[in-house]
């Protein structure tokens, strides 16, 4: 009996693409978590401080506080993709609160180009941080929902009226497998069209 085929690149047997956070999303996810955690261990200490004092509502407060920014803290992490996969003529996107399926079949698939890549790092900022996921609506790519880890991956896919943008580790073995699940990777049809 023989066992899987060994993985090559980034995948894993089963055609599965790992999303792994890089470039500006994964520094902008550092950030934003050392901005909560110091936020939160700020909020444990005037809990402490009011404890301590014996004041039982500012503490009540402080302490609120600081199981909310917990909270914020966990869910910026629910929808950020962790693999993706290819079975049969669906894609499976799974991230660490949801899992959903896009078909490829008759869909159309191809990389963002570098123009592209740098309107939606833009389009996805807010404060100077880069979220890599959401809806979107923009000029160049059109309506989008974003599943990102590292937008130097980015490969937009268009299933029915449904527009993606999703970021495997390796586009070219994933727009591959896509292809023999039956998606299209060389159509002009997918080139977006401007949006007023």
């Amino acid at each position: 009996m023989t066992g899987p085929p060994p993985s090559t690149g980034n995948t894993v047997p089963g055609d599965r693409f790992s999303c792994t956070p890089a470039g500006v999303i994964a520094t902008s996810r550092r950030r934003f978590s050392a901005f909560l955690m110091a936020l939160a261990l700020l909020m444990v200490m005037a809990t402490l401080a009011m404890g301590l004092a014996g004041r039982l509502v500012p503490a009540l407060l402080a302490a609120g506080v600081g199981i909310v920014v917990l909270m914020a803290w966990r869910m910026s992490r629910e929808l950020s993709p962790q693999w993706l996969e290819i079975s049969g003529v669906e894609l499976t996107v799974q991230t660490a609160s949801i899992r959903f399926e896009i078909l490829l079949d008759g869909a159309f698939a191809r990389p963002l180009e570098r123009e592209e890549i740098a309107h939606l790092g833009r389009l996805a900022s807010t404060a100077g941080l880069v979220t890599g996921v959401g809806g979107f609506d923009s000029h160049l790519l059109g309506e989008f929902d974003l599943y990102a880890t590292d937008l130097d991956h980015a490969v937009l896919i268009e299933s029915g009226e449904d527009r993606f943008v999703i970021t495997p580790d390796n586009p070219g073995e994933f727009l591959a497998a896509a292809a023999q699940a039956g998606a299209n990777t060389q159509s002009p049809l997918l080139q977006s069209t401007t949006h007023e």
